[in-house]
């Protein structure tokens, strides 16, 4: 099976993707770290600095990444033109994982926070969503991350709203209690998922 995992930002999504890990043993991809990688390639460095804003590099050459995060939100444009830098490079290599993934017949979950944003459900045997209330994001990004309020508010905007997620899901879950409860929902999916429907 291959499992498209996403969920709104500070919803616990890694949390569950470490969970259903431990309990399935299915590799995973994480698009994030895969941005980080880019984030640390030369050639992509110099394409964003060169394309979005000098500032966006440090005086060592590294991506100021708390500058270039505030700039984006504050910013439509220039959040497009890093998107049109790095979601293609993303898409190539979690793509050619999901292929590989098939050709061997092995199971593999790929997290991906814009799964939805970008058009590419259709590249999985079914999506989860691991989602929370607005109120509780914006809480966690100002109290876990200390962001400003108008960048969390800026942040959960950029993303498609949980309802539309929920109606796109084929497993939504719902992560406004506590550890113990989203543990318990993700065992809940991998009982499911080991049935003959999707196992």
């Amino acid at each position: 099976m291959i499992l498209g995992l996403t969920g709104g930002i500070a919803c616990g999504k890694s949390t569950v993707l470490s969970h259903l890990q431990e309990r399935t043993s299915w590799p995973a991809m994480d698009a994030d770290e895969i941005v980080r990688g880019l984030l640390d390639d030369s050639e992509v460095k110099a394409e964003i600095c060169e394309r979005i804003d000098p500032r966006a590099c440090d005086g060592e050459g590294q991506i100021n990444r708390a500058f270039l995060r505030e700039l984006v939100f504050n910013d439509g444009e220039e959040k497009k033109t890093l998107e049109s830098i790095l979601h293609p490079k993303v898409r190539a290599i979690w793509t050619g994982e999901v292929e590989k993934a098939r050709a061997s017949g092995t199971s593999l979950i790929v997290d991906i926070p814009l799964l939805f944003e970008t058009g590419v459900e259709a590249e999985f045997d079914a999506v989860l969503s691991v989602l929370c209330s607005g109120e509780v994001q914006e809480a966690r990004l100002r109290g876990k991350r200390g962001l400003s309020a108008e960048i969390a508010k800026k942040m959960i905007a950029s993303q498609l709203p949980s309802r539309l997620k929920m109606q796109k899901s084929a497993f939504v879950i719902w992560n406004d209690g506590s550890l113990n409860a989203l543990v318990s929902q993700t065992d809940q999916l991998v009982r499911l998922l080991s049935t003959s429907i999707y196992g």
